[in-house]
């Protein structure tokens, strides 16, 4: 008896649990692979945004920068950061009467600085469409890009010469 029951213990496993175990095994394997490629997918397509919504940054900071420097005649610059600030109310005050200052830094922009749109080094490469639209004392700035899903930043720059309007 006791042969009989060794017997029994050393059959090992049987074709059904074998292919059912593998079954379950290569839905594990797969499943496993499908989340990786999913995650290196999205990791993709993260660092394409960010490196949009950096570009975009710039942008945005070099206009910035404009919009102080517009009609500033001194304390602009890094050199003269001890001065006063003084601007041209020569120009500003007609601008300010007309509530045209918005249009009127737009036109001041020079042109690498307005572009309709501009590329953004990624795989795939990605273009950013510009919309500028001047209204009384603002310049509003839109960005579009299509990345996935799409992505549209808009800010309001407003020329700090706007404070020395009478």
């Amino acid at each position: 008896m006791r042969a009989h029951e060794r017997q029994q213990g050393n059959e090992g496993i049987s074709l059904p649990e074998l292919l059912i175990a593998s079954f379950i095994l290569i839905l594990v394997v797969l499943n496993s692979i499908r989340m990786t490629t999913s995650a290196l997918s999205g990791m993709g397509r993260s660092k394409r945004r960010s490196l949009v919504d950096d570009a975009i940054a710039e942008h945005i900071e070099t206009l910035r920068k404009q919009s102080f420097d517009f009609l500033c005649t001194q304390g602009c610059s890094n050199d003269e950061l001890t001065q006063a600030l003084k601007y041209d109310l020569t120009i500003l005050k007609p601008l300010c009467a007309d509530k045209n200052l918005g249009e009127a830094f737009l036109s001041s922009l020079p042109p690498t600085d307005k572009p309709e749109s501009f590329n953004v080094s990624s795989i795939p490469p990605v273009t950013v469409e510009v919309t500028y639209t001047a209204e009384q004392n603002r310049l509003h700035v839109s960005y579009a890009a299509a990345t996935n899903p799409d992505m549209v930043v808009s800010t309001t720059l407003v020329p700090h010469a706007q404070g020395w309007c009478p």
